[in-house]
């Protein structure tokens, strides 16, 4: 395990997986999101990508979340192709969701390829909101929970977003 791993990946990939994140800043967590927050304020853009390009899905997840950061110019291609190449429901929904909040419309076709090669195991539906929410057709008949669940990883990811840039 490499020190970047160690310290942003180790300590809160459990709770940052598949749709954990909505319960992150939860005061049962610990401090879990004080913690999470300064570890995200000390990645850089080459730390994100290679978290999203290292193929391992504990990183992933993790650069899925520390992307939004950054703009979609200094991330952008790297949050796509790992949304591309996502293996599943504990990675899909955070590169969703980082996909919305950084790239928008940009990322329409990689998710849209991720609905049509996902593995069946649920996180196709949440991507299909997704790409509802982009203001494209839904591929897959989506219900109010799939939209309510993205709707949570939308809110989640808005409040990190804003506490990992935020100076004052």
């Amino acid at each position: 395990m490499t020190p970047l791993e160690e310290r942003a990946v180790l300590p809160f990939y459990l709770k940052m997986m598949g749709l954990n994140a909505t319960s992150a800043d939860s005061p049962t967590n610990g401090g879990l999101w004080t913690s999470l927050v300064r570890a995200g304020r000390t990645t850089d853009t080459f730390d994100v990508k290679w978290l999203l390009n290292v193929g391992a899905w504990r990183p992933v997840v993790m650069g899925a979340w520390f992307s939004l950061r950054f703009s979609a110019t200094q991330v952008g291609i790297e949050l796509r192709r790992a949304m591309q190449h996502s293996a599943g429901s504990l990675t899909a929904p955070p590169l969703a969701t980082a996909c919305l909040l950084v790239t928008g419309t940009d990322s329409l076709p990689e998710l849209t390829d991720y609905v049509q090669t996902a593995l069946a195991d649920g996180s196709e539906k949440f991507v299909s909101a997704a790409i509802e929410s982009l203001g494209a057709t839904a591929p897959l008949a989506i219900t109010d929970s799939h939209r309510t669940s993205l709707r949570a990883m939308i809110d989640c990811g808005v409040r990190l977003r804003h506490d990992l840039t935020y100076d004052g």
